[in-house]
């Protein structure tokens, strides 16, 4: 059986966030995740990760781990398809998470699917 999390977030909230707090915008974020941002359209971008971080932790939460956003982090392969590079302090194959993350102007959503062995 999959587990399955999904999240959406409004672009402008980290455009606000941006602005008024990027000290703790690059907090939340790893140096990875903020350099490919600020490379595109760096509030869908952030946004677009930071709802692909929601959506690991809520897959993963029928596990019963204590997982924080800033543990997850978020890449790209080469074509541009997102992948968890990795999870703290969390004994799980990366790779058997799967992501997608799109975003308009206005949202931003993504979502992941842990694929349990039986």
């Amino acid at each position: 059986m999959n587990e399955v999390g999904i999240d959406i977030e409004e672009v402008n909230r980290f455009k606000r966030l941006l602005i008024i707090k990027p000290e703790l915008v690059k907090k939340i974020f790893t140096q990875y995740e903020w350099e490919d941002a600020s490379q595109k359209n760096t509030a869908q971008s952030l946004a677009g990760i930071w709802c692909a971080k929601e959506a690991v932790v809520k897959a993963l939460s029928a596990l019963n781990l204590d997982i924080a956003i800033t543990d997850v982090f978020i890449g790209h392969q080469k074509n541009g398809v997102p992948i968890v590079l990795k999870i703290n302090n969390v004994n799980i194959d990366s790779q058997k998470i799967k992501l997608s993350i799109s975003h308009t102007k206005v949202n931003a959503i993504a979502i992941a699917i842990f694929e349990k062995d039986i």
